[in-house]
This record gives structure tokens, C-alpha cells and sequence, in this order.
């Protein structure tokens, strides 16, 4: 082991996705940063569907090679029970699309990729006790039978479900458990299935090593002993029938997957990340990517932290992004839950979810009261547009020599935003027909740019853009803020 900085600028707790994810970007930015894993790896772990957002990731982090492996499965078709219970849905296979990966594999050498980028690392180890003092943590941490103690101005909780305990959890959605088990496969089921049932739903998917992971999610209070919970189940299904008799010799596990935030989640530079600081239901398959793409977010609110310790900008965007991913995704689960055919038959399971309400009375907090405040906001819903192609140089030709103006519509808001990895206050747009406030149009801040528009002819903007872009980027800059009314001719 490489001799230890006397303090480090962030200590990560948990080698998972979202604890690498983070130290990578702080070890670019120039930081020293230490990482304790409890485990050795490679350790057995579930939630080997990636969704495809992940590869972005994965390219940004310069980490895209780590998905290139053989063994990984890419491109695998799905037949879907959802919607109506006697037809089955056939969805197809996509180029980049999701990926199957082993994640023992993945995140051992997403960890060993890390460690060479500079991560200083303690494995296994076991954290004792977290001391807050003046100048940032005292850990103490066990290693091999030694004490070791580590000084960090900041620490990122990445634990899992570990790092929360559960009188600090806030449920986001109703209890709710997993039975998985596995069986040979050989490539002879090549298709993943996805099934509703009264109880709750299934998924299954061939996996790496000539395996079939088959997984049930379904309401804790129903919950019987594993291997018969599971096989009830799948009795009651078209699509998993067919199993029943190949699970005889395998062993079945279960877990809590009961969806929740942390009602305290950046606590005196003590900062949860990933499934410490919220869970998602796993029907939205997105939960490693929504912890890896938060880190991200995490980590411009560190190193924003760095630079200024007394500015309240990094908890306050940490928060605000945090509220809006857990909202968008409750509401979003309740959409997707709600166009079950057992929905629309009042089953219990999925009546539960489509009607959940928030509670926070027994985890009363800032954050957990900033949240409920907008949990139960009125979301207004935006009407997506088919959009055809836009003849741009057509359009310009017609208004070329036309004085511009910006449409009476455009409202302006001061929000946060990222610039050169630091949070900032910008003005963004605000319009009827964007979907957000708009700080940023392909990588180009709007509010100074349609400031310059106001008054003057086409032209004239067109030439101006393009002393700070391309021609092709100017002019296709211009007719998206035209046709989507937020300039207008005079």
C-alpha cells in the first residue's frame, strides 16, 4: 500500500459504480482522493442490465473499452406481457442499445482503471466510527488487523443500501421485494421477457456465463419463503411457466428493493451518492446509470466546494438535482405502473403504486421538506411535437434581409448552471415551448446570444454567431430559436 496523504480533499466510501464514477472525475480535476471497499472483489452482484445511457458514461469517463468484452451481451430482443394480459409484445433489439454485463467482472476492472488514474485504495476494510471535525472527517478504518486513520475535508457515502440506515430512509414508493435465481441456459433462451401478473412482475434475461437470471418484484406483505414465492409466481405466468421445472437444484435469494431517499443526504460535508442517497424501482432498468450520471453531478458540486468551502451553491444543486431525479422518476414508475393490465383490473399491487403519497412526518428535514414541496407539485405536461425536418436554408433565404425580435413569450430565470466544472448562476429562457428553462443551446448560453438578436436582420445574427461557431451550427442555431417561436420577424 502507497503511503497516504495526510489529508486527503475526498475519501469515497464503496467501490460501486457511483463511488468510482465520482473518484474518476475528482482525479481529473486534480484531486487526492482515497476509496475504502468493504469487500474483496471480484464479489458476486446483481443488476446486470446496463441501460443504454450508460455507454455515454462509460465514453465520457474514457472508461468505453471497459463495456468492449466478448462475454457482454448487447442487442437482445424482449417479449413483453404488459399492457393487454393475452397479447404478447415483441421488442427488438437495438444497435447501443442496453447492454448485459457481469458486474463482478465490470466493477473490479472499473476499479482497477480507477487505482491507476491515481485512487488510493483500502481493501477490505471496515469503517468504525466517522468523526466530524474542524477541518473536514476523521475516520478510522480496520485493514488486515491494523487502524488506520484518514483525514478528509469531504466524504462521498457510496455504500449501497448499507450506507443509509433505515430510520434515515424516506420512502419514495410502496415496500416492495426481489426473488432471483438462475438457471443454466447454454444459449437456448436469447430473449429477454418481461411479464405483469396480479402480484407484481417479472423479468428474465439471459446473462453472461450461459446463464438465465430470472427475477420477480412483488409486495412484501405477500411474501412467503423464497423458492415457493418464486415458483407461485411464475406458475401464474405465460411467459415463465415454462422454467418452473428447472429451478429444482438452484439456489433463490431475495432483497429488499423498496425505493427511497436519505432525509439528510450532504450532512456537514458528509455527501451520500447512489443507493446511499436514493433507490429507484427497478422497473426503469436505469439504476446504474442514474447513480453514475448523479455522480457526475456530485462531483462538479465538489469541486465547486474545493475552490469556495463557505459558498451554499454545491449542497444547494446537489439537492435541487437529487429532488428533480427522484420526482421525475416516482412520477414516471407511477405512468408506466398504471398502464398495467392489472392496474386496470384494481389489483392491490399496482393500485399501491400508481396512488403512492409522500410522508415525510417521521423524517422531518430541509431536505425532505424541499422535496415534498415539490413532490407535490402540479407537473405540467408538455405535448412532444413530431418534428420534421427543418429546411433551414430555405428559411433564411426567405426572411434574410427581415429585422428579428425576440417574442414577448421569453421569460428569464436565474437558475444553476455548470461552467468549466464549477456551479454558477445563469439566466435561463423560459418559454411555453421548452420543455425546461434553457440556459445552454449546443453548448452556447442563450441569454447574451438572443440580447444580441434583439433589433437586428438576419444577416447580421447569422454573421455574428458565426464569428464564435460554424456557419452550418449558426444558421441551424438561429432557425431552432425561430421555430420554436422564441424569436419572432418584426
Amino acid at each position: 500500500m502507497k503511503r497516504f496523504p495526510e489529508t486527503f480533499d475526498v475519501f469515497v466510501l464503496g467501490a460501486g459504480p457511483a463511488g468510482l464514477c465520482a473518484a474518476i472525475r475528482l482525479l481529473d480535476m486534480g484531486y487526492t482522493v482515497g476509496m475504502l471497499e468493504q469487500e474483496e472483489f471480484p464479489r458476486s452482484q446483481i443488476g446486470e442490465s446496463l441501460s443504454p445511457g450508460i455507454r455515454n458514461i462509460f465514453d465520457y469517463l474514457n472508461a468505453g473499452h471497459l463495456l468492449e468484452d466478448a462475454m457482454y451481451l448487447n442487442t437482445i430482443s424482449a417479449r413483453v406481457i404488459w399492457e393487454n394480459k393475452g397479447h404478447i409484445y415483441e421488442r427488438p433489439g437495438q444497435n447501443n442499445g442496453g447492454i448485459i454485463v457481469d458486474r463482478s467482472k465490470l466493477d473490479q476492472e472499473l476499479l482497477q482503471f480507477t487505482v491507476s488514474k491515481g485512487l488510493y485504495l483500502i481493501q477490505p476494510g471496515k469503517l468504525k466510527q466517522s468523526i466530524n471535525s474542524q477541518n473536514g472527517w476523521i475516520l478510522d478504518i480496520t485493514h488486515n488487523s491494523s487502524e488506520i486513520k484518514i483525514n478528509s475535508k469531504l466524504v462521498l457515502d457510496g455504500r449501497g443500501r448499507k450506507g443509509t440506515l433505515l430510520n434515515e430512509r424516506v420512502p419514495i414508493a410502496p415496500p416492495a421485494i426481489a426473488v432471483w435465481t438462475h438457471i443454466d441456459n447454454n444459449a437456448v433462451f436469447k430473449e429477454a421477457f418481461v411479464e405483469a401478473i396480479d402480484e407484481g412482475w417479472l423479468w428474465g434475461s439471459p446473462v453472461c456465463k450461459n446463464r438465465y437470471r430470472i427475477m420477480a418484484f412483488t409486495d412484501t406483505v405477500k411474501f412467503k419463503k423464497s423458492e415457493l414465492h418464486l415458483l407461485d409466481l411464475m406458475r401464474k405466468t405465460e411467459l415463465f411457466a415454462p422454467f418452473v421445472n428447472q429451478l429444482k437444484a438452484n439456489a433463490i435469494e431475495s432483497c429488499s428493493v423498496t425505493s427511497f431517499v436519505n432525509q439528510t443526504p450532504w450532512n456537514n460535508q458528509f455527501v451520500k451518492i447512489g443507493e446511499a442517497a436514493f433507490t429507484l424501482d427497478p422497473l426503469s432498468s436505469t439504476g446504474v446509470e442514474k447513480a453514475m450520471r448523479f455522480s457526475l453531478q456530485v462531483a462538479i458540486a465538489i469541486n465547486t466546494y474545493l475552490k469556495d468551502p463557505d459558498s451554499e451553491h454545491p449542497k444547494n444543486f446537489y439537492e435541487e438535482k437529487m429532488i428533480e431525479s427522484v420526482v421525475n422518476h416516482t412520477h414516471w414508475t407511477a405512468e408506466y405502473y398504471q398502464k398495467a393490465w392489472a392496474c386496470h383490473d384494481k389489483t392491490e399491487f399496482w393500485i399501491k403504486r400508481t396512488n403512492f403519497q409522500l410522508d415525510i412526518s417521521k423524517n422531518k428535514s430541509e431536505f425532505t421538506s424541499k422535496l415534498e414541496k415539490e413532490f407535490n407539485t402540479g407537473r405540467s405536461i408538455f405535448e412532444r411535437k413530431h418534428i420534421e425536418p427543418i429546411p433551414v436554408d430555405y428559411i433564411l433565404y426567405k426572411i434574410w434581409n427581415e429585422e428579428i425580435v425576440v417574442s414577448s413569450n421569453v421569460t428569464f430565470k436565474s437558475v444553476y448552471a455548470i461552467d468549466n466544472d464549477c456551479i454558477v448562476i445563469k439566466q435561463a429562457l423560459i418559454h411555453p415551448n421548452l420543455e425546461r428553462p434553457l440556459v445552454y443551446l449546443d453548448q452556447v448560453e442563450l441569454f447574451p446570444l438572443l440580447k444580441n438578436m434583439h433589433g437586428k436582420v438576419v444577416s447580421d445574427i447569422v454573421a455574428n454567431l458565426n464569428q464564435f461557431m460554424t456557419i452550418e451550427k449558426s444558421k441551424k442555431t438561429f432557425v431552432f430559436l425561430l421555430s420554436n417561436q422564441l424569436l419572432a420577424v418584426a
